[in-house]
């Protein structure tokens, strides 16, 4: 069918009736914009319409589809022709819509397919413990090589920046940009820069047990060894970490906890001796302070002795009673070591005040009431436990009372 000559014989039509393209509209109840576009070859009227047209305008429904009048048996065949042209190509159309919308719809199942390879990874929530788990790795491989490790209170710093922890079968990959300095005391009282580095890196857990350790290789390799350890939304963010925000951030955690540690060499702490805080022959206790449970209490006596109070007495549930804590059950042994070291990089607390939700790492009250705090920096605290053997981390268990 063609467009124009149609749309200029519905025009010819239209004159011949004496109607305007607005009385036409009105009759079909179309819009006068609609018949204006009919005559101008720009758009086709709608099927089913035909009917109304040829019946206003008083033509045949061959004469409207050939755009000419004739009713003769070759015009009738002539718009039979027309119409079957128009229906296959119509039909080639929806062919073609279809192959198009066929195209489409696989291009997004490939997209996805990519998406769910190359970009979906399953991170996990409650595994942040296996960041400082590959951060106690890395320390203690940095305190058995590296060159200054024999230096005098030489010690290893570390803060961290975690990706997130992906999860597949057996095995965890803790993705993370790492942070570090060593530092030691070189002659009496100079505090030395060993060494430092700050990168990113991917620990691997077998059943929560650390198998590997990856680092990226530097210069021109490091992007690409980067895209080839990490999954590529954590290389992305890896490539484009903020460094000056993150890693100043970084640097600003482990100089805070330098200097507490290193404290000793401007305070009076340093010529702390036994006698100073010991009570009898008790030097001090020690606990968790940030644990939500009632935990272990360890307790270190002159004579090489230290005691563990593993229990507590308690009511039990269904009771109404107040008791104030009163540890049971002790452990007894003995051990080896300066303790005095522990006390030295801790830092004094007498006058200091802790919120409940921001308590100290570990806490140390000395036989005359002196109190101290330190954490998991304190290497010497970290040589004595592994020394007697004792997990602080513990809970106490409780010992119910009649």
């Amino acid at each position: 069918m063609n467009q124009e000559k149609i749309g200029k014989f519905i025009a010819e039509c239209r004159k011949e009736k004496g109607l305007t393209q607005e009385a036409l509209a009105e009759k079909l109840n179309i819009t006068k914009n609609a018949v204006s576009k009919w005559e101008r070859g720009l758009s086709f009227p709608d099927v089913s319409l035909f009917k109304k047209i040829c019946k206003e305008l008083d033509i045949s429904l061959e004469e409207l589809i050939n755009g000419e009048k004739d009713n003769s048996d070759k015009a009738k065949e002539k718009a039979m022709v027309s119409v079957l042209k128009e229906k296959n190509k119509v039909k080639k159309k929806a062919g073609l819509i279809l192959a198009i919308l066929s195209i489409i719809f696989i291009a997004i199942i490939l997209g996805l397919v990519y998406y769910h390879f190359n970009l979906q990874i399953n991170l996990v929530s409650g595994y942040d413990y296996l960041y400082e788990d590959a951060i106690k790795y890395m320390k203690k491989d940095d305190f058995a090589n590296d060159k200054d490790a024999g230096e005098n209170d030489f010690n290893v710093f570390y803060s961290y920046y975690g990706f997130g922890i992906e999860e597949k079968g057996d095995y965890k990959y803790a993705y993370m940009w790492i942070y570090s300095s060593s530092y030691f005391i070189e002659g009496s009282e100079t505090l030395t820069l060993g060494s430092a580095k700050s990168l990113p890196c991917k620990a691997t857990f077998k059943d929560d047990k650390l198998v590997n350790i990856e680092y990226p290789k530097d210069g021109t390799y490091y992007e690409p060894s980067i895209k080839k350890i990490f999954p590529k939304v954590i290389a992305e963010q890896i490539l484009n970490f903020d460094k000056s925000k993150n890693i100043n951030k970084l640097y600003k955690e482990i100089d805070d906890r330098k200097y507490k540690y290193y404290d000793y060499l401007n305070l009076d702490m340093s010529k702390l001796t036994i006698d100073d805080i010991a009570y009898d022959d008790m030097i001090f206790y020690i606990k968790i302070g940030d644990k939500s449970c009632v935990p272990v209490l360890l307790t270190v006596y002159k004579d090489n002795r230290y005691t563990l109070s593993t229990a507590y007495y308690t009511c039990k549930p269904w009771q109404t009673c107040t008791l104030a804590l009163r540890y049971s059950k002790v452990e007894e042994g003995t051990y080896d070591y300066d303790v005095m070291q522990i006390i030295k990089h801790s830092v004094d607390a007498n006058n200091l005040q802790f919120p409940m939700d921001n308590l100290p790492k570990y806490e140390i009250h000395s036989g005359t009431s002196w109190q101290f705090i330190t954490d998991d920096d304190n290497k010497y605290l970290t040589e004595f436990l592994e020394s007697i053997n004792v997990d602080l981390n513990r809970c106490a268990e409780p010992e119910y009372k009649d």
